[in-house]
């Protein structure tokens, strides 16, 4: 601390002056990240090779493929997924999983406004403040739709809501994005009338 630039006198001048570290050992719980230091700390490393099974390729193909299969696994029961959750396709008519591997499908087809990308992921995941959530969490704001309807549920917007425009059951991405091109406030906050949220 002397070379501080007087630092130490600062220190000096009174006991109570002084910096404390704690070390605090994690218990690695933190899913994919976890996975990847736990899988590089135990990896060997080989000497005289040019490829190594630590790069960071290997580590990220390894934690991606990690996350392909639990969510395979996990995602198939509907009390881990929601009843919510909207199911999308590709064409092929392979459901889509939320990755994050170049920029996943969500976040390439709707990164372009932040904005609308929170709207497209509560649209998706049905989290989104509407009557059916402030009715289930006893929230004292109206339950009902702008249409007259008892409930503003996710299913109403987007099916059976006669103030909103909608072409045909969002089963792609790119519905999800007509849907929300012609619906600028569908599954944004209530309180800003331009949808943002």
């Amino acid at each position: 601390m002397a070379g501080e630039g007087g630092s130490g006198e600062w220190f000096k001048a009174d006991d109570l002056r002084c910096i404390t570290f704690v070390y605090v050992p994690s218990a690695l719980r933190w899913d994919i990240h976890g996975e990847a230091h736990k899988y590089i700390t135990e990896l060997k490393v080989r000497v005289g090779c040019c490829k190594t099974d630590n790069s960071i390729d290997t580590l990220r193909s390894q934690a991606t493929h990690s996350a392909l299969d639990s969510w395979n696994s996990t995602f198939q029961d509907p009390t881990y997924r929601g009843s919510e959750f909207l199911e999308l396709q590709w064409p092929d008519r392979r459901l889509i999983q939320p990755l994050y591997l170049d920029g996943g499908p969500w976040l390439s087809t709707f990164g372009h406004s932040i904005t609308e990308f929170a709207r497209v992921c509560q649209c998706i995941t049905g989290h989104v403040p509407i009557g059916a959530y402030y009715c289930r969490f006893k929230i004292n704001e109206p339950h009902g739709c702008t249409c007259r309807a008892a409930l503003q549920s996710h299913q109403h917007i987007l099916f059976h809501c006669r103030d909103r425009y909608s072409v045909h059951y969002p089963r792609f991405l790119g519905d999800i994005a007509s849907f929300m091109k012609y619906n600028p406030t569908a599954f944004g906050f209530n309180q800003d009338p331009s949808g943002v949220g």
